[in-house]
């Protein structure tokens, strides 16, 4: 809210889109009142501004002050609609016209004693534009408003008005401490706010590492209950967004996170990180042959025995239907070679409960040593060329990425980087081999 990026301009935006009617509307009731009394006689001319502009010019000028007011107002209202932005610089050119308005108004129609009803003024419009635009505003506008009340004040004493500068300064001073009060309790609010709009931004991508820190509230209150709510609620919903319900392992999303927090640790190690890309083989004839429930519990068991036989570090994910990839941090092509063998041997020796058949899987496995990160996409794009080398080969078997795989010369040929060949065991009577 405090700085000019995209989502605080934004929201800048939104709030300038709807304060502008009102701003209109005020300012055209404000200049058609004071118009309208004037003319009947309820309301005199400030003798200051009598003194300064005259009573002629002072009818015209409130006017031309009004109608320049509008028209600046409905021009940043245009702008605004069109790029649906506004920056620091929109805001605060906002703001200064609003205190522009209140000080010609007050300079015009009141009495230099009653000077300070302008600060009253602007010390509900300072609040409101902290909570809108946030601190760096704020500091301008109490510049603002500062410097315009003593110009008041400095234009009255020359002009003989009843008011001294000693008075003008105990006035300014009341209002400078109630001011800088707003501003630091606001501040506080903001800062907090802004901390908890950052962590509901990470949630947003799927990192729930943060959670709110309670005990920096001194004075808790209502962002401190949203703050607990959310700690309360963070590891479900860190389970609901990043897991997959069907087969208990990370999602696309989880993995995604997972996978650039990994390649980011092994690039500042420069250390290896492997990839192992799995398809269950004919996954489609189980749910044809069988029905969609059996293959759920199909894929909820595949995710069990990967979890089992991958390390404690390693990520399982489960990214598509019957697709699945293990990441593997600090492991090289042998360490992943080797890990990927024993995941084909579990799925041929697994008999699953439903449909009390052996389902087999293909394999593909990448690993590289991470100088940076801007290796993501290739490992991926590694691991399904092996991935794809594998099933067009025969599929049941585990396939190394290597420097010149060509997929589509080996599914012709029948060579593989390398290739476990099926079990020749097949189980008898109602445990049938499937799809080996």
């Amino acid at each position: 809210m405090a700085t000019d990026s995209p989502r605080s301009e934004q929201a800048n935006a939104d709030v300038l889109l709807w304060q502008t009617g009102y701003r209109v509307a005020l300012a055209l009731l404000a200049a058609v009142m004071a118009v309208a009394l004037r003319s009947a006689g309820f309301l005199s001319l400030a003798p200051v501004a009598a003194a300064t502009v005259g009573p002629s010019a002072a009818d015209w000028l409130l006017g031309l002050v009004s109608v320049t007011y509008v028209a600046l107002v409905l021009a940043i209202r245009a702008r605004v609609r069109v790029t649906h932005r506004a920056g620091r610089t929109m805001s605060t050119l906002m703001v200064v016209a609003d205190l522009a308005v209140v000080f010609w108004l007050v300079f015009l129609l009141a009495d230099p004693r009653d000077y300070h009803r302008a600060l009253l003024i602007a010390l509900f419009s300072l609040q409101l534009t902290h909570v809108y635009f946030g601190r760096a505003p704020a500091w301008l506008m109490l510049l603002a408003i500062a410097t315009s009340y003593l110009l008041l004040v400095d234009i009255a004493i020359r002009h003989q008005g009843d008011v001294t500068w000693g008075e003008a300064w105990i006035t300014l001073l009341i209002f400078g401490v109630g001011a800088l009060l707003v501003i630091v309790v606001q501040s506080d609010l903001h800062e907090r706010l802004s901390n908890l709009v950052a962590i509901f931004e990470r949630a947003e991508e799927g990192d729930f590492a943060n959670e709110y820190d309670v005990s920096a509230d001194a004075r808790p209150d209502a962002i401190t209950v949203v703050g607990r709510a959310y700690n309360r609620m963070r590891t479900q919903l860190a389970s609901i967004v990043l897991n997959d319900p069907l087969s208990g392992c990370f999602n696309r999303r989880g993995f995604e996170q997972q996978y650039r927090r990994e390649l980011a640790r092994a690039a500042r190690a420069n250390t290896d990180i492997a990839l192992v890309a799995i398809d269950l083989d004919h996954f489609k004839q189980v749910n044809d042959t069988y029905g969609h429930l059996v293959g759920d519990r199909v894929i909820s068991e595949a995710g069990e025995l990967l979890r089992a036989n991958a390390r404690t570090e390693d990520v399982v994910a489960r990214t598509g239907g019957e697709e699945f990839v293990i990441l593997a941090p600090n492991t090289s092509l042998a360490g992943a070679q080797h890990l990927a063998l024993r995941i084909v041997e579990a799925f041929r020796r697994r008999t699953f409960a439903e449909p009390q058949a052996h389902v087999t899987v293909s394999v593909g496995v990448v690993a590289d040593t991470v100088s940076d990160e801007g290796i993501a996409e290739d490992l991926r794009a590694r691991a399904d060329e092996a991935l794809y080398a594998a099933k067009r080969s025969g599929r049941n078997r585990v396939v190394l990425w290597s420097q010149g795989l060509d997929a589509l010369r080996r599914a012709q040929t029948g060579e593989t980087a390398i290739a476990t060949p099926p079990s020749a065991a097949a189980s008898s009577g109602s445990r049938k081999a499937f799809f080996r």
